[in-house]
């Protein structure tokens, strides 16, 4: 199956950044570009769902993307943050988004397309995945740009070789 990590937009910050930030123009701008993006692309990418972060600037723009899709968004705290609501180290916000993920490929079919948008430093358990790599307190915490998405193909039956968490 296919899985597109989506940076959520670019957010607004007034003073202290927080996780209730809404997006600014230029972010939902990106977030309708994209939507309209993943529209043009149904004929090659059977979508199905949307998982999303439950902090606000992703579920703003999961509900923008999803005005063009019309899929059922679905809201996880394992697309949270790191050490946004519990402390934790950086291989277990790793393996917190990888049984998110992997949870995701064994609910939907080797042709079925899920988006989830979630913040930046969350890519990086996508990537442990895709190149069979293990969580890592090492692994650099990426930067993305607003809604930036990168799509992963992900076997049922190769996950676990993907990644034995």
């Amino acid at each position: 199956m296919k899985i597109f990590y989506v940076h959520h937009a670019n957010r607004k910050i007034d003073g202290e950044p927080t996780q209730d930030d809404s997006l600014t123009k230029i972010g939902e701008k990106d977030a309708k570009n994209i939507a309209k993006t993943f529209e043009k692309l149904k004929d090659k990418y059977d979508i199905k769902a949307i998982y999303t972060s439950r902090f606000f600037r992703c579920k703003k723009t999961s509900q923008i993307i999803n005005k063009k899709l019309n899929v059922p968004v679905y809201e996880d705290c394992r697309l949270d943050e790191f050490k946004s609501v519990v402390k934790e180290t950086w291989a277990e916000c790793q393996k917190r988004i990888i049984s998110l993920l992997k949870e995701i490929v064994y609910k939907y079919n080797e042709n079925d397309t899920v988006l989830c948008v979630t913040s930046g430093v969350n890519l990086t358990a996508f990537v442990v995945v895709a190149y069979n790599l293990q969580p890592d307190e090492f692994l650099p915490f990426p930067i993305v740009t607003s809604c930036s998405p990168i799509g992963f193909e992900i076997s049922k039956n190769d996950f676990n070789r993907f990644c034995k968490v």
